[in-house]
């Protein structure tokens, strides 16, 4: 594990960052795409220059190589040999390491272990799938004990299910040893889901850090128009359902919410993002389904944002400008709407 401090590092991408990530945390830092998120993990692990200090339990490592800051880090393209199997790709990582070899293969199984690679132990990474791709890279990243640990978005090209057994599995992984994790992502959930802390960024400046509910939901919305402020919407809790649900009333309907930690609530937060809207029934389900009013639009800096009015309450939704003119979207026109079941966050 690692205490990691950044010292108002910056090149002509990032702007001036200074940020401690503590020993054995899982940090996030999300922000849209040219935030500047993947240029800093790339200064940490010292490969992009940089003026500015960063320092690693109290040592400063500038101008130290990428091998010797005792950092992992899993890319977004996942960089795996192709003709060598999920095994050798594992051991590949302890090259360089002054570590004999009954160690360095005791190292890959105890590795392939805890990652539940071991049927897929001499098997190429093209007969792997998506997510056992992501586990073997993983396992990789992890197999020579870095003090720190990089994480370039490796779930964004991921299926939603993948992708959340995957939070599941880091999660499990890093509560087990223990390693300082910087997870950058432009996902939302995905930070909500692992961060201990979250940073936001916005045209290589960091913009905001702290708890994740704090900044989700009584943060300041980022400059950027990556973070909104979420609709917080008052509600009657009703009961839990017993299978990971519980149930609401808002608006005077019914509101099915994830259930978490078994606390009654009075309030449900949910993105603008994460709110569908359409003149048109939408098909599907009828769960989390409301019929509303248009009541203002205002178009900011390529997205619409759009107020509604549902009984005698207010929700905001977004989208593009295009998607708003595409549905003809005006005000006072009538709109079915859906608030996403898995987007929904009881406070």
């Amino acid at each position: 594990m690692a205490d990691v401090t950044l010292e108002n590092v910056r090149n002509g991408v990032i702007k001036g960052i200074s940020v401690n990530i503590r020993d054995g945390e899982l940090f996030v830092m999300v922000g849209s795409s040219g935030a500047g998120k993947t240029t800093l993990l790339d200064m940490i692990a010292g490969l992009v220059p940089y003026k500015g200090h960063i320092f690693m339990d109290g040592k400063c490592v500038d101008g130290f190589p990428t091998f010797k800051r005792e950092i992992g880090y899993l890319f977004q393209d996942l960089l795996l040999f192709p003709h060598m199997s999920a095994r050798k790709n594992i051991l590949m990582a302890l090259k360089r390491l002054d570590m004999n070899k009954d160690k360095k293969g005791n190292r890959v199984l105890e590795l392939m272990k805890l990652l539940r690679l071991g049927p897929l132990a001499e098997r190429l990474p093209e007969t792997l799938s998506g997510g056992e791709k992501q586990r073997l890279a993983l396992a990789r990243a992890l197999v020579s004990s870095p003090k720190l640990l990089l994480l370039d978005e490796p779930f964004s090209s991921l299926d939603f299910k993948t992708a959340r057994y995957l939070r599941l599995e880091l999660k499990r992984i890093q509560s087990q040893i223990n390693t300082t994790m910087l997870f950058v992502t432009h996902n939302l959930e995905e930070a909500r889901e692992l961060g201990d802390r979250m940073g936001v960024m916005n045209e290589g400046k960091l913009e905001q850090m702290g708890g994740i509910d704090e900044i989700m939901f009584q943060g300041k919305p980022s400059e950027s128009g990556f973070l909104e402020k979420p609709n917080v919407l008052c509600c009657t809790y009703e009961e839990s359902l017993g299978n990971g649900l519980v149930r609401v009333k808002w608006a005077g309907r019914p509101l099915f919410v994830p259930e978490d930690g078994g606390e009654a609530f009075e309030r449900v937060a949910i993105h603008p993002k994460d709110v569908y809207i359409s003149p048109y029934p939408p098909p599907g389900p009828r769960v989390n389904r409301f019929r509303g009013r248009v009541r203002n639009i205002e178009h900011k800096g390529g997205m619409a944002h759009v107020e509604v009015m549902v009984a005698e309450e207010r929700v905001h939704a977004q989208m593009t400008t295009e998607q708003a003119r595409s549905l003809s979207l005006s005000t006072e026109n009538p709109v079915y709407g859906i608030l996403k079941l898995r987007a929904l966050h009881g406070c």
